[in-house]
C-alpha cells in the first residue's frame, strides 16, 4: 500500500500487491452499534458454493448429471454460485454423487448447508429488494475488498444521508414516505461495513460528471462532496476521480469488483446489474481489465481532495472544472481488450 499525503487527508492508493491477486476478484455492478460481524451469515453460503463446485469439477462430473441428481439445473447453478440457501438433502445427494465418503468432509458440508439457511440482517427489507440483488448484498457484506467505478452517481456505500435521500426519491418516485425511509435505512445499514473493526478495502473511481450533475439540490451535493473528503481520510478507503477530459467509458452504468474470501475458489462470485436485471456471469477477466484501465486513466488518489474542493467551489458559484485536462487517454482502450496490462499500477500513466 502506498500512502499519498495531500492536504486534508492521507490517501491510500492500492499498489502492486493488490493487483497481484486479481484472480481473486469477482464481478458485480453495484455497489452491496456493536462489533460488526460479516462472516456469520454470508460466508458459509459462499464457501459451500465453492466447495460444491470444486468437488464436481475435481471429480469431472458433468453439470447435466449433477443437475439431474437434485432435479433442477437452475438450482444447481444457484447453489454453486451462492445465490440461494442450500437444502441439506440436496448437498448430501451431491456429496454422494461426487464420491465424498470422508465423514469429516460430509459433516462440514452439512454444517455449511445448515448455516447457509440462516437469515441475514437485511431480511426485514426483503420486500424492497429484487430477489436477484440479495446474493450481491450478502457478498458486499462479506467483502474483503470492493472496487467500484461509478458513472451516474456516487456509489451507495459512499453516499451522505441527504444525498442518498434524494437519490432514492429519483430512482423510486412512486414510493411513499415510509418506503423511502426504509430504503434510506437499508442503505445506511449497508454502509456500516466501512466502520467495522476489520473493514473491507474500498477503492472507488467516480466520474467527475457525477459530482457536478444536479441529481440533488446544491446543499445536498455540497454535503456529499464534503462527506467524500472525510471518507478519503479513512486508511482503507481510496477515491479516484475520472476527469471530464477522458470522456465516457465503454462500460455498463457502473461496475464493481468484490474480493469475498482469501480462498481463490470462493472469490469467483459474479454479479452484473443492468436496469432491472440481475445477472451472475462466471467470467470476471474483462471486468478486471476494465477496472485496471480505468484506474490508470483516472486522476491519482492524491489529486482527489483538490478536485473535490474544486467541485465544491463550483456548487457555490465558482467556475466549472475544466475539461481541457492534458491527461493522456490510454491508447487502445475500446472496452474490448485494450492494450493495458492487468497488473498495471493504479494512478500511473501510459
Amino acid at each position: 500500500m502506498h500512502g499519498l499525503t495531500s492536504g486534508r487527508s492521507s490517501v491510500n492508493a492500492p499498489g502492486d500487491e493488490d493487483l497481484a491477486g486479481v484472480d481473486d476478484w469477482a464481478y458485480t455492478t453495484e455497489m452491496w452499534g456493536s462489533r460488526y460481524e460479516p462472516d456469520a451469515l454470508t460466508r458459509p453460503r459462499l464457501l459451500l458454493a465453492a466447495r460444491l463446485r470444486g468437488l464436481r469439477e475435481h471429480r469431472r462430473v458433468p453439470v447435466e448429471d449433477a443437475a439431474a441428481a437434485i432435479g433442477s439445473p437452475v438450482l444447481l447453478r444457484a447453489m454453486e454460485r451462492g445465490v440461494t440457501a442450500s437444502s441439506p438433502h440436496h448437498v448430501m445427494t451431491l456429496a454422494t454423487l461426487y464420491g465424498v465418503t470422508d465423514h469429516a468432509v460430509r459433516a462440514l458440508l452439512l454444517q455449511l448447508a445448515l448455516h447457509s439457511r440462516q437469515e441475514g440482517w437485511w431480511e426485514p427489507y426483503r420486500s424492497l429488494l429484487r430477489p436477484g440483488f440479495l446474493p450481491y448484498l450478502g457478498a458486499e457484506q462479506a467483502a474483503q475488498m470492493i472496487r467500484c467505478y461509478a458513472v451516474e452517481a456516487v456509489p451507495d456505500l459512499l453516499q451522505h444521508p441527504d444525498y442518498a435521500e434524494w437519490m432514492i426519491l429519483r430512482t423510486h418516485p412512486r414510493a411513499g414516505e415510509e418506503e423511502r425511509r426504509r430504503r434510506l435505512e437499508l442503505r445506511l445499514r449497508r454502509q456500516r461495513i466501512l466502520y467495522a473493526a476489520d473493514p473491507p478495502r474500498v477503492w472507488t473511481i467516480i466520474d467527475e460528471a457525477a459530482l457536478l450533475r444536479g441529481v440533488a439540490p446544491p446543499e445536498a451535493m455540497y454535503r456529499q462532496l464534503d462527506h467524500l473528503l472525510d471518507l478519503c481520510e479513512l486508511p482503507h478507503v481510496t477515491v479516484q476521480i475520472m476527469p471530464l477530459s477522458v470522456g465516457p467509458a465503454m462500460l455498463p452504468n457502473s461496475i464493481t469488483l468484490v474480493r469475498v474470501l482469501q480462498d481463490r475458489a470462493v472469490s469467483q462470485v459474479a454479479y452484473l446489474q443492468r436496469l432491472n436485471a440481475d445477472m451472475y456471469p462466471r467470467d470476471a477477466v474483462q471486468a478486471r481489465h476494465w477496472m485496471n484501465v480505468l484506474a490508470i486513466q483516472a486522476a491519482r488518489p492524491d489529486e482527489t481532495p483538490g478536485r473535490l474542493r474544486e467541485a465544491m467551489r463550483y456548487l457555490t458559484g465558482g467556475a466549472a472544472p475544466s475539461a481541457d485536462d492534458d491527461r493522456p487517454v490510454t491508447p487502445g482502450f475500446t472496452g474490448d481488450g485494450g492494450s493495458v496490462a492487468d497488473d498495471a499500477e493504479p494512478g500511473t500513466r501510459v
